[in-house]
């Protein structure tokens, strides 16, 4: 009888082991079908198309950066074999470089289409300065000012109870 129980917890073992091994060993999978980006390049009044701009892509995780080859007189670009993934985007032009100031998430095996103005386009013609709203600091709010004073309140809490001399102590 104990050979038959000895030869059972082998066999138990041996199986949480090979499960153990199959959920630590990493698994291969097959890769995806990188993604694309097309669209078209287009002068501050994003009307015109730009010929020669370059679009570059720098991937968030791991800092690779994909360029197109330069816009044709139509302003169009693509970047193909792009891995899943968020990107920052710029473009590269006569005029200047440019730089969005949003991510781009591309997804694999599918075509992404974004169409990029070099300057936003200005409502009379002329552009004018933007006024930069002050931000206020934490600790001028509402929330910083009750952070202060609850801790202060801590603070004065413990010096009083740790000096305080207690009749169980």
């Amino acid at each position: 009888m104990s050979v038959r129980y000895l030869g059972k917890s082998k066999w138990i073992v041996c199986s949480v082991l090979a499960a153990f091994a199959a959920m630590v060993m990493p698994v291969a999978l097959p890769a995806a079908d990188p993604g694309a980006l097309a669209g078209f390049v287009f002068a501050k009044d994003a009307k015109s198309p730009v010929a020669g701009a370059v679009v570059k892509l720098r991937n968030i995780a791991d800092m690779k950066e994909m360029a197109s080859a330069p816009t044709d007189a139509d302003g169009t670009y693509s970047i193909t074999g792009v891995p899943e993934g968020r990107y920052l985007v710029g473009v590269t032009s006569s005029q200047e470089d440019f730089n969005l100031d949003y991510a781009l998430y591309v997804k694999a095996g599918e075509l992404g289409k974004l169409s990029i103005a070099l300057a936003p386009a200005a409502g009379g013609g002329q552009e004018e300065p933007q006024a930069t709203a002050k931000k206020k600091g934490f600790f001028s709010t509402v929330g910083g000012r009750v952070l202060i004073v609850a801790a202060v309140g801590v603070g004065l809490y413990f010096l009083v109870v740790e000096s305080e001399s207690s009749p169980i102590r």
